[in-house]
């Protein structure tokens, strides 16, 4: 072997010797990987204590809390409307006017009968007068021998049917006038007017069902008027959430769909008996709706608050896990980097919370993530970035 190799073998020995010795003196001091080797990772969250509502949602729909359908009382050609769809009227308002010549026409001819009639009571209060007095000169002359008694039974029919006379006159004057105030109130009826009682808000044309220039017999349904402010939502509750109701209750109510966008809904009224085949009540809520942003017809979700309670124990439903026939939750002790598991009882869950009824307190964070490789007592590696940006992310919500 040359003297060059011989060198170059000897090089190579020293630098393996080196490596080796530096990595024997490297082996007393793990790093921070080697430190976590064992150890399974976890990201937590803590457990809070605030008030939490249990909310039941059910599917429902929007009705209006009034609903009038405007139809004729008489018959006639449709003149002009004076409301179309969407509009707002009032009590009082004159919303289609018929064609009412015919009926302005039948007013005339009952006055004129009433003039007719008037004039025929005067001649007969006239005729009656004179037949009185005729009978009482026969009945003086009667007296006093000169006229005989056929001439004074004469006078008396004639008295008697002249006295009867007005009176028919007089009841055919009341005919003529009944009639002359039923040819007003059909010609007024000509009139459609908008008409509700005890209550001034406006409502809505909610259809129209004519145009002018049709025909239309008496009860035709022309218009169709609906109170919009408040509206009235329905729904269908199960026996198990009916005895937690109660008249007055407050609710919140969402289109369907819809994920935000709440409205505020009260409990009106609850039916006292429930439908034999589903086996739930009808509950109506009433709705202000005073933006009008709401109407009949919309389907609807109604929130109602089945239980709640003011300071309840609350964590993050992705802790929850079952262990050995228990529900719980895993515990990190922060100074050993032990995760414990213990058991709770669960009043409800909402959303991505859980509400607690027992234990009173947890000491220390929850995990919330790799819960599945744990098991009570093993030692964990908490994910510190991972955690701060799920409560950034909280507190940012």
């Amino acid at each position: 072997m040359s003297r060059r190799a011989t060198l170059l073998l000897v090089a190579a020995l020293v630098l393996v010797v080196a490596v080796w010795a530096i990595g024997y003196r490297g082996g007393d001091e793990a790093g921070p990987g080697e430190r976590e080797a064992g150890r399974v990772a976890v990201e937590t969250r803590p457990a809070e204590r605030r008030s939490i509502d249990d909310i039941r949602e059910f599917s429902g729909t929007l009705e209006a809390s009034a609903t009038l359908t405007v139809a004729p009382k008489i018959g006639g050609q449709i003149a002009s409307i004076a409301a179309d769809i969407g509009d707002d009227v009032e009590s009082g308002d004159t919303l289609i006017r018929l064609d009412d010549e015919e009926y302005r026409q039948a007013l005339a001819e009952a006055e004129a009968q009433l003039e007719v009639a008037q004039a025929q009571y005067e001649q007969a209060r006239s005729d009656a007068r004179t037949a009185e007095r005729t009978l009482a000169r026969v009945r003086s002359l009667n007296d006093k021998g000169i006229a005989a008694t056929a001439e004074l039974d004469s006078a008396e029919a004639e008295a008697s049917n002249a006295r009867a006379t007005a009176t028919v006159a007089r009841a055919n004057i009341a005919q003529a006038r009944a009639q002359v105030q039923t040819a007003r109130i059909r010609l007024g009826y000509t009139e459609i007017r908008a008409q509700w009682p005890d209550d001034e808000r406006p409502r809505q044309i909610g259809e129209r069902m004519v145009e002018p220039g049709d025909t239309v017999a008496a009860n035709t349904p022309l218009l169709r008027i609906v109170a919009v402010r408040p509206l009235t939502a329905v729904i269908q509750v199960p026996e198990a959430l009916y005895p937690t109701l109660a008249v007055g209750q407050p609710a919140q109510l969402r289109i369907a769909g819809a994920e935000t966008a709440a409205f505020d809904a009260e409990i009106a009224r609850i039916a006292p008996v429930f439908d034999p085949e589903t086996r739930r009540a009808r509950v109506e809520l009433t709705v202000p709706n005073a933006q009008g942003r709401l109407a009949p017809g919309m389907f609807v979700q109604v929130g109602l608050v089945a239980q709640r309670l003011t300071s309840a124990l609350v964590v993050p439903r992705a802790a929850l896990v079952r262990r050995g026939g228990d529900t719980g939750v895993f515990v990190v002790d922060s100074a050993a980097g032990v995760a414990h598991f213990v058991p709770v009882d669960v009043a409800f869950t909402q959303g991505d919370q859980a509400a607690l009824r027992a234990p009173d307190t947890l000491e220390g964070p929850l995990v919330t993530l790799g819960q599945a490789q744990l098991e009570d007592g093993i030692e964990v590696a908490v994910d510190d970035d991972a955690a701060r940006t799920t409560a950034s992310e909280r507190d940012g919500a």
